[in-house]
């Protein structure tokens, strides 16, 4: 067992995330490098969903709060712009039925959030975990969590945050710590790259930058619970191991040039 299968081994038994399924092939047909694969995209998995659900259960005690359930931004602000201080990796903001919202660290905006494909549904009671926006806030590529405030049945407002997507990709870079040639990569359902070790790919659409290869494998994952496929780009043969977050349903892969 490789030092790094080890400590990936050790990271998802603190997590307490058990392996997937794609990781649960037989030993005796895997080598030590695709072990270490499959251990390495199910730490990309648990730690990206860790961060989301730690997130979303902050957020589901803020909305909680009487502060929140006040509706009064002088009421709240306090207590959001602490929370605020304490994650230099989201923007945390305070949504009012209107669209108008505050952020925990310049309080009232000049935008809405009402144009927003998740305000419908978050106005209606649901959450989102995980919808892509570019932030009206920051200008930063943002996965979306956010909460309704609930009084007696009414939604009366939310607390969400933006998650910002080249932060998080650079410290799931520094946790794994892939090899030369390997790369990290996930996909929402609608095809968006929601994940890169190189962030400048972020939203792109695999299946639109040229290479059929790459197309016919991101169909493929995204048709497809977990598995294993091969695409060409940038002139290298990739083979990719992929799994799914039944949190957020993206789609996570570790690519390497070869795999032993």
């Amino acid at each position: 067992m490789t030092r790094r299968y080890f400590l990936l081994s050790m990271l998802l038994i603190t997590l307490g995330v058990p392996t997937l399924g794609v990781a649960r092939s037989s030993a005796q047909t895997m080598s030590v490098a695709e072990k270490d694969t499959h251990s390495l995209l199910s730490a990309f998995i648990s730690y990206t969903d860790l961060r989301i659900r730690s997130l979303q259960r902050s957020l589901e005690i803020l909305a909680s709060t009487n502060e929140a359930k006040s509706g009064s931004w002088s009421d709240m602000k306090d207590l959001l712009s602490r929370f605020q201080k304490s994650d230099d990796g989201v923007i945390v903001w305070y949504l009012r039925p209107d669209g108008t919202y505050f952020t925990g660290d310049k309080g009232l905006r000049d935008k809405k959030l009402s144009d927003r494909s998740y305000f419908r549904d978050l106005m209606v009671g649901k959450k989102i975990t995980g919808a892509l926006v570019i932030s009206k806030a920051t200008g930063e590529r943002s996965a979306i969590i956010a909460v309704p405030i609930d009084i007696d049945g009414k939604v009366v407002g939310a607390i969400g945050s933006s998650l910002f997507l080249d932060k998080l990709a650079d410290r799931i870079d520094a946790a794994l710590d892939l090899r030369p040639g390997a790369t990290f990569f996930a996909l929402a359902p609608d095809g968006l790259t929601t994940l890169n070790r190189k962030t400048d790919r972020d939203f792109v659409d695999p299946r639109e930058v040229g290479s059929e290869t790459l197309k016919n494998a991101a169909n493929e994952m995204l048709s497809n619970t977990s598995g294993k496929t091969t695409y060409e780009f940038d002139n290298v043969t990739k083979h990719a191991i992929y799994g799914t977050s039944s949190l957020t349903g993206w789609k996570f892969a570790i690519a390497y040039s070869a795999i032993p």
